[in-house]
């Protein structure tokens, strides 16, 4: 199936073109009725305004669209998430599934799939996976209780204890997802039928939590961003009231009143006459996550805190802090989420751009400059990093956000799946003796978050505000931008980004226009790996980078936010050509990482190297020296996993060969490096 050239817009009974909003005018009034509009910073510009083709994210979509999403909407109806719902709305007398320990959030894992699964809808016409979807979306919708209630397992088995324990339960985390996909139902479809669930159940939630009601949070954070795109969908501020809520509340005592948490003795859980090992192990488990010592960012309020614990929990709820700092006036979160953010990328952060050690058992941040490579990064925490720091750019409008994000995604995100679309990564490590991504994980959240993240990639590409467009990343493909005055901007790339630093983006206005735009010059191409001191390159020389537009140069000099400003009367065909030199640059450490000392590590643009066994069988990775004077070349081998460019030399009286990182592990099984020892001169 080809992707497509329009969208069928139930409910509203009209059609559009693939970008609704500028296609017919009375779509556009349906359609973004309630899409309201930040206070602060920028606005995006949604995937459904742009149109990866070619090259390599439209490539992976196509992949994913017709790979990834199959098999795992085929896994979830295996493992019973389906069904669940059957048995919960009465339409099954099937089992209840879930894991030995009861998994509360069995439906967080659907709904992100079903998310993916919309987002990619949107681009290609499949009559077959659009009815499935409905098939499903009614089975789920079967199930919700008349006061609004909506949670699978404790509707299907728990019904007295649908509020408890929401500390370890995921009930507020599994209403994120829900409202997060009832949105792009909406959204693509013009359906009322899901958005309406998500209300209703988010109005449940509204009457049980907030002011002198219930004094409490989730210990899964996620219902906090979701909230924010509920409010901007159905215009409704109490949804953007009640995700203050929740934010205010972390890291005080709760009950029937807000006020101060004083951190209590973890509790000791005393065995009981006749208690099994296992179930003794599971109470004390138990008890350890119930004490708030940080890992769900509930020991201390928010604004008081620096990066730690859960990572995953930490990126959305940094997530939400950024944007309730750009739809509300709330100038502590905003200084609070900058002040986090320069904990993680000036102590925290792995090359990659993943985050979290898990050195304290709880899947989270570790103390600062402590970063081994041997564990953790989850694909989770990798892609909510990713929407963070989208959410960080769109506040500030600064570069260096982008700049952070691009190296996420790259590197720590889609390295959780793999070139075939149908085996998983939980973790994603720097270095490995050997392991092979799995066609499914029992704890289903990566598969099915890495199914919502690669669709909407076209929507981390641009941003815009006041007439002015930002271009953050580099990707074949075709976007189309309303500006003031209901100006439409068609912007079309042509790029091997991120094999090649060359790239033409063609500007159409629909008449001659003024306007800025905003091209993002990538913190690599200007010497610096990321925008700490945490990593460095090994020469500090700036390989030139030169802009053309219709084959005239002009200032590259980018401002303090990372932009080059081009401000001028935009015809039609005017043509940019921004060549950035990719050269393979060696990376160090800062020397408080004492896990990287003496080693280095490779990168060339925006993507981070590796070695792997299967293209250095005989090389020992433990006793590996790179020396300083080894020449270093890189070429692109189209008949390589699935078209790469690596990265060559002599070392030892030996070749060696260097891979994108992301692409490990797709091959035989065998060990891994990102860094790897540096000999003497």
């Amino acid at each position: 199936m080809e992707r497509r050239d329009f969208l069928k817009v139930s409910g509203i009974g009209v059609a559009t073109f693939i970008f609704p909003v500028m296609g017919n005018p009375l779509i556009a009034q349906e359609m973004q009725k309630f899409n309201i509009l930040p206070l602060h910073g920028l606005r995006e510009v949604s995937h459904e305004n742009v149109k990866l083709d070619g090259g390599f994210w439209g490539k992976r979509q196509d992949n994913h669209h017709h790979v990834t999403i199959p098999h795992v909407l085929d896994q979830l109806d295996k493992t019973g998430h389906m069904t669940n719902f059957d048995t919960a709305s009465g339409a099954s007398n099937g089992p209840f599934s879930a894991n030995l320990d009861g998994n509360h959030a069995y439906d967080s894992d659907l709904y992100k799939a079903l998310e993916g699964v919309l987002y990619s809808l949107t681009h290609y016409e499949n009559k077959e996976l659009s009815a499935r979807v409905d098939n499903i979306i009614n089975r789920i919708t079967a199930a919700q209780q008349d006061d609004g209630f909506l949670i699978s397992y404790f509707i299907g088995s728990k019904e007295n204890e649908r509020w408890d324990d929401i500390r370890l339960n995921h009930q507020t985390y599994n209403a994120g997802h829900l409202f997060e996909m009832a949105v792009e139902h909406k959204r693509l479809t013009g359906n009322d039928t899901t958005i309406n669930a998500a209300k209703k159940f988010a109005d449940h939630i509204d009457r049980r939590f907030g002011p002198d009601k219930l004094y409490d949070v989730g210990g899964h954070e996620e219902i906090e961003l979701a909230l924010v795109k509920l409010y901007r969908s159905t215009g409704d501020t109490k949804y953007l009231d009640l995700c203050r809520f929740f934010l205010d509340e972390r890291g005080h005592a709760h009950g029937t009143e807000r006020k101060p948490f004083t951190m209590v003795p973890k509790e000791v859980p005393v065995r009981t006459p006749g208690q099994s090992d296992a179930e003794f192990k599971r109470v004390e488990l138990f008890a350890k996550l119930r004490w708030r010592n940080g890992r769900m960012q509930d020991h201390k309020p928010l604004i008081e805190q620096d990066a730690i614990g859960h990572a995953v929990r930490a990126g959305y709820i940094y997530s939400a802090m950024a944007d309730i700092s750009r739809f509300s006036d709330a100038p502590e979160y905003e200084k609070a989420v900058e002040h986090i953010w320069n904990d993680v990328v000036f102590r925290k952060l792995y090359i990659t751009g993943g985050i979290g050690t898990a050195q304290y058992g709880d899947e989270g941040f570790g103390d600062p400059y402590l970063l081994p490579n041997d564990t953790y990064c989850e694909s989770c925490a990798s892609i909510a990093h990713v929407f963070w720091q989208h959410r960080m750019n769109l506040l500030k409008g600064k570069a260096k956000y982008a700049d952070v994000m691009e190296l996420a995604l790259y590197n720590g995100a889609i390295s959780g799946i793999s070139l075939e679309g149908n085996t998983f990564f939980y973790e994603n490590p720097l270095q490995s003796s050997g392991t092979s991504r799995v066609p499914w994980i029992e704890t289903a959240c990566c598969p099915t978050n890495l199914t919502r993240i690669i669709p909407q990639v076209g929507g981390f590409q641009y941003a815009q505000n006041e007439g002015n467009i930002y271009v953050n990343l580099y990707a074949a493909g075709k976007a189309q931008i309303e500006i003031e005055n209901n100006l439409t901007i068609t912007l079309s790339q042509k790029t091997d980004y991120p094999w090649d630093g060359i790239i033409q983006l063609t500007v159409n206005p629909e008449s001659p226009s003024v306007f800025t735009l905003f091209v993002r010059i990538p913190g690599w191409a200007k010497g610096n790996p990321v925008p700490s001191d945490l990593y460095h390159f090994a020469k500090a020389e700036i390989n030139p980078f030169t802009l053309k537009i219709n084959g005239e140069s002009v200032n590259t000099t980018a401002n303090n936010d990372g932009y080059v400003e081009l401000d001028r009367e935009w015809q039609k065909e005017d043509v940019i050509e921004l060549n950035l030199p990719m050269p393979v640059s060696r990376v160090y450490a800062n020397e408080k990482i004492e896990a990287d000392i003496g080693k280095i590590s490779l990168m060339r643009g925006p993507i981070v190297y590796c070695l792997e066994e299967a293209d250095n069988p005989d090389l020992d990775f433990a006793k590996f020296e790179l020396q300083p004077n080894t020449e270093l070349r890189a070429y692109h081998r189209q008949d390589l996993l699935g078209g790469v460019t690596v990265i060559e030399g002599n070392a030892d009286q030996q070749k060696i060969t260097a891979i994108p990182y992301y692409a490990w592990a797709n091959r035989s099984e065998g060990s891994m490096t990102v860094w790897f020892d540096e000999g003497e001169v």
